[in-house]
């Protein structure tokens, strides 16, 4: 059997884990380590976790996760995720996904994307971007240069004069097309895709297609065109007389006609040869007539598209008289109201819903103490989304009292322990316990911060009513406890900001737009739903020096699905640190060491009229490790370039589960370990590009093998779900592209695959992805 790239990841991933755990090291300035740092670097690096070289870089650096130069380098840079140095001499940079060479780049970069500040080599990537080309050539499927002078060969080749038009059209071969058609000197190629394509299906069947051709203007508005393309057709459908896909060579002439600055229209006349994959057998030829729109896009004037972004914000002036005085701690009455959620959870449970479990006597309390704790079988949203949600409730009944982050955190322990002992009937759980804790403390302290952002005692009115109803919908228990003492609609001409704007930047924004949820990884097999994302990083990831306490730090991101077939809540991502040190690897980069918490949470449902399987189903509920943040200097037109790996303990996370299905759970607990890397570029006033890969290696330790299924009650079943382990990868690239009035537009996939080793049942492979498409409002 072949191996996979998968495989020998979790191998290297593996063998950093164990590493970490036997060195209890976080960086050596040795040629060999966890994360390897030399001030000059010589001949061979080799770094379990990533390589930085600081003032002198000659020689060959090697990695599994990331090499950083912060000086330009000479030599070979191999890893299987990014590398980044601030500029090539003469070398090679290798990465699986992204190679960065801030400044000149002498040399061949080879990735799935590439990026260089000026280029004297090659690039050979899917994606190739290059601001200054003087000398050498890109070869990918979409290649990018400011100027005009550069060699390309790709599908798509992109310059400062590039004329993009978005082409909406219907015709004899699909009912509707969309595409994008980029436009150079004199030739152009068309990415588009299609529905309903004719004499197929009535109900639905698709293409995609890319179409490469020459044009020439008969009158400054009138272009004739002709171009030839290849069209894949999926037919979606499974029956022996009709093809399930196809390809279709097509050849058109075009008359374009630029009715306005943006509004186009154009017709199109060909002919088709659709033909069977299998053997290239003849399906059917026909001729082709098409019309449509076309509508142009505004683009930035290419001598300031790189330009960097004014910061224009106001920055508000900090004062002790403006900021919220401290609280002063109510340690009890955090305590009783710690216990009025779960009173009132249960009376509502009890005695408005009348639940079965909620009837709790002093006999099921003793025979829950007696008997301890057990794996419990609710569904993955409610173990690993609802149970987080809720010890935030109890964290934020302490934290809305005035006590700190340490004082805080033993609440959700408490809270959790009363209710699983007397809340209800069912055996206690001890990943409810967990989830509920660590999760409560992760979301409660987010939440925290989040509301104060929103207070502003100053405000009266509506706009008052507005502020503390948004806080509370956020962060109810604090909200509760605003409307108790009154500070709800206490107005304030001194100390009325409860959040410091100057000590503690803020990075939100909204996203809007469509999603495309593959089924089993099929290109046109799946649904779209529209999806809402929130993003807000709080803090400066590199001032732990200055601002150290937990959470001074933490980036958080939730994605709502807004369709009936799939979970609302899509994903929740937090990152939080809880102490950090700056390290001195050198003039020339910010390296940030810390400690961080984790909670990432992924959610689907299989895909509407598809197959039965879940597109993916992961969770990191209980995690914490070290990481390390690394900013390199400005150089040419990247504002920002930062490299972020993490490596964490996960005491509690879930995977789903081919086999295991009782009650309401089909996914497996378990703990393990997670590796995650972020690598984020601003390039200018043109947008930014950030990649995003996350691992999870999660064990199932305590199945249910020997106990007879049929007989023992599944509330005692006892088990983590089926006894093995899980591999899973999620990469996550995205593009924002800067538009005028703090807009941008984003274009964002995530590829999931996941290998579960079963102890007793046949292992099991899945692959699938998604893609995003919508606008972005920065705030």
């Amino acid at each position: 059997m072949k191996t996979t790239i998968f495989h020998h990841f979790s191998k290297i991933a593996a063998l950093v884990v164990a590493l970490c755990a036997a060195c209890g090291a976080s960086a050596q300035n040795y040629p060999i380590g966890i994360v390897s740092h030399q001030d000059s670097m010589r001949y061979v690096q080799f770094g379990l976790v990533a390589n930085i070289a600081d003032s002198y870089a000659n020689g060959v650096q090697f990695s599994p996760i990331t090499n950083m130069s912060a000086a330009p380098f000479r030599g070979i840079q191999l890893s299987a995720i990014s590398n980044i140095a601030m500029g090539v001499e003469k070398g090679i940079q290798l990465g699986g996904a992204l190679n960065v060479s801030s400044g000149y780049m002498r040399g061949i970069q080879l990735a799935a994307a590439n990026y260089a500040d000026s280029l004297n080599g090659s690039q050979i990537g899917l994606i190739n971007v290059a601001l200054a080309h003087p000398r050498g050539w890109q070869v990918g499927i979409v290649n990018v240069t400011r100027d005009t002078l550069a060699h390309k060969i790709g599908l798509v080749n992109i310059n400062a004069k590039t004329t993009i038009d978005y082409m909406f059209s219907a015709g004899s071969s699909t009912k509707f097309n969309a595409a994008v058609r980029y436009r150079n000197r004199s030739t152009y190629n068309i990415l588009g895709a299609g529905t309903h394509y004719m004499g197929l299906d009535r109900d639905f069947s698709g293409a995609i297609y890319y179409r490469i051709g020459q044009y020439f203007h008969l009158t400054p508005r009138l272009t004739l065109s002709g171009d030839v393309g290849f069209y894949h057709i999926e037919t979606f459908q499974h029956k022996a007389d009709k093809p399930e896909r196809l390809y279709s060579i097509q050849a058109r002439i075009n008359a374009d006609y630029q009715l306005g600055k943006y509004l186009g229209a154009f017709v199109s006349v060909g002919y088709g040869d659709t033909r069977y994959y299998s053997h290239n057998r003849h399906y059917r030829n026909r001729p082709l007539i098409e019309a449509g729109l076309t509508i142009r896009h505004q683009r930035s004037q290419p001598q300031d598209i790189f330009d960097i972004r004014r910061n224009d914000d106001d920055i508000m002036d900090r004062t002790d008289s403006i900021m919220a005085l401290p609280l002063k701690p109510k340690p009890w009455r955090a305590a009783v109201e710690a216990t009025g959620i779960n009173v009132f959870v249960h009376c509502f449970d009890r005695f408005v819903l009348g639940e079965e479990f909620a009837k709790t006597t002093l006999n099921s309390i003793g025979h829950n103490i007696r008997n301890g704790f057990v794996w419990d079988n609710d569904q993955f949203s409610t173990n690993l989304f609802a149970h987080p949600y809720h010890g935030n409730l109890y964290y934020n009944a302490a934290r809305s009292n005035g006590l700190n982050f340490w004082q805080s955190a033993p609440y959700s322990f408490f809270g959790s322990l009363m209710w699983e002992v007397a809340g209800e009937k069912e055996p206690p759980a001890i990943n409810d316990l967990i989830a509920t804790t660590m999760g409560g403390i992760c979301i409660g302290e987010v939440t925290h911060r989040v509301s104060d952002i929103i207070l502003d005692d100053r405000a009266y009115g509506f706009p008052r009513f507005l502020r503390e109803a948004a806080a509370t919908i956020i962060n109810p228990i604090k909200g509760l406890n605003r409307i108790i003492t009154g500070e709800a609609w206490r107005v304030r001409s001194t100390h009325y900001l409860h959040h410091d704007r100057e000590a503690f930047p803020l990075d939100c924004s909204i996203s809007v737009g469509d999603r495309y949820l593959a089924d089993n990884g099929a290109i046109f097999r799946g649904e779209h739903n529209p999806y809402v994302n929130l993003f807000m990083e709080y803090g400066d990831a590199m001032d732990g020096e200055n601002h150290n306490k937990p959470y001074d730090f933490f980036s958080a991101e939730v994605t709502f699905g807004l369709s009936k077939n799939q979970p609302i809540i899509n994903s929740l991502h937090i990152l939080g640190r809880l102490w950090s040190a700056p390290f001195n690897w050198g003039k020339s980069m910010d390296v940030e060491f810390g400690i961080y918490q984790h909670f990432n949470y992924y959610d689907s449902k299989p895909v509407k009229n598809g197959s039965d399987l879940t597109p993916y189903r992961i969770s990191e509920a209980a995690s914490v490790g070290p990481g390390v943040i690394v900013g390199f200097p400005k150089v040419g037109a990247l504002t920002r370039l930062e490299q972020r790996i993490f490596l964490s303990g996960i005491l509690l996370g879930g995977t789903k589960s081919d086999y295991f299905n009782v009650i309401d759970r089909d996914y497996n607990m378990g703990s393990g370990y997670s590796i995650k890397a972020k690598t984020h570029m601003e390039i200018g006033r043109f947008g930014r590009f950030i990649l995003n890969v996350h691992y999870f290696r999660i064990f199932t330790w305590k199945g249910y093998e020997n106990k007879d299924l049929s007989t023992i009650d599944p509330l005692y079943l006892n088990a983590q779900g089926d006894k093995g382990n899980a591999r899973l990868l999620v990469v996550s690239p995205m593009i924002e592209i800067d538009l005028p009035k703090r807009w941008s537009l984003l274009m964002a996939s995530s590829f999931f695959e996941r290998q579960t080793h079963y102890k007793y049942y046949a292992d099991v492979k899945a692959k699938t992805f998604e893609v995003r498409a919508g606008l972005t409002y920065h705030f």
